[in-house]
């Protein structure tokens, strides 16, 4: 059978038949793939531990009539100090997700995002910087290598330069923020046509809107520049990240046109919602 190779990073498993694991696997060379990895379930397997999600692995593939097979495994990074750090690790676990979702929109950009989501995990693994900051400038940073990036500096709808002074909503279909003369003009639109819409694009309508606050706005924009999180200590930049992240995370999911798993994950410990 023909083979390949590939520097892969595990974002995702299944369990397939007795012993094996199906690998869902980002690379740097073919982008997002899936391979078969033979006793990967089996006690002593050598290929048991590169099998672990988040793990990055030079690998020898070969190619199957219906599924690849990986024949070789040569570990080069499993990122362990993120083992021993539930938060940390939950946020490497999204980022996973996240690259699982949209990770076929990344294929022209594969080497690109590989080093990204690479760099991305050491950094929550080295426990420097706030881990919450961090999640916040991976999503946005995902979000401009998909062309999502959402328009926080105009405003959406009349182009105005957005101040702490006329912010109103972050807008999830339009995907940018909407002064407060835009805003109130599309309400006041919405109540008079509202007679003519049916019950789900009426909800659509009103649930698409998010209030967004000069705090929120600002570690957004910051958090977008890829700048430190503010000097505020741990706790305080958790708590004044918080409704940014949330808001973003419903703008990803929106996206998505599906919920993330993850993020109940980081609900249960108390880290988002």
């Amino acid at each position: 059978m023909p083979t390949y190779t590939v520097n892969a990073i595990n974002v995702g498993s299944f369990n397939l038949g007795e012993s094996d694991k199906l690998l869902t696997l980002f690379t740097a060379e073919r982008g997002l793939i899936k391979a078969v990895a033979k006793g990967a379930r089996k006690p002593g397997s050598k290929i048991a531990g590169r099998a672990e999600v988040l793990n990055i692995n030079r690998l020898l593939v070969s190619t199957g009539r219906s599924l690849d097979i990986i024949t070789q495994a040569e570990g080069i990074e499993n990122f362990s100090r993120l083992r021993h750090d539930l938060l940390r690790l939950s946020y490497s676990l999204y980022y996973a997700e996240l690259t699982q979702i949209f990770g076929q929109g990344l294929s022209e950009e594969s080497l690109s995002y590989f080093d990204f989501l690479a760099e991305s995990l050491q950094k929550q693994a080295e426990a420097d910087d706030d881990s919450t900051w961090l999640c916040l400038k991976f999503e946005l940073a995902l979000m401009q290598f998909l062309g999502y990036f959402p328009e926080l500096t105009y405003c959406i709808i009349c182009r105005q330069i957005l101040t702490d002074m006329n912010l109103s909503v972050f807008d999830k279909e339009l995907g940018g923020i909407a002064c407060q003369q835009c805003h109130q003009t599309h309400t006041h639109s919405l109540v008079k046509e509202r007679s003519n819409l049916n019950a789900d694009e009426e909800y659509i309508q009103l649930t698409a809107a998010i209030q967004i606050t000069p705090k929120v706005w600002k570690n957004l924009v910051l958090a977008s520049q890829g700048l430190e999180a503010p000097d505020l200590g741990v706790q305080a930049i958790r708590q004044s990240v918080t409704a940014a992240q949330r808001l973003l995370e419903k703008y990803i999911e929106h996206r998505a046109s599906r919920k993330v798993k993850s993020l109940e994950m980081l609900a249960a410990i108390g880290f988002t919602g």
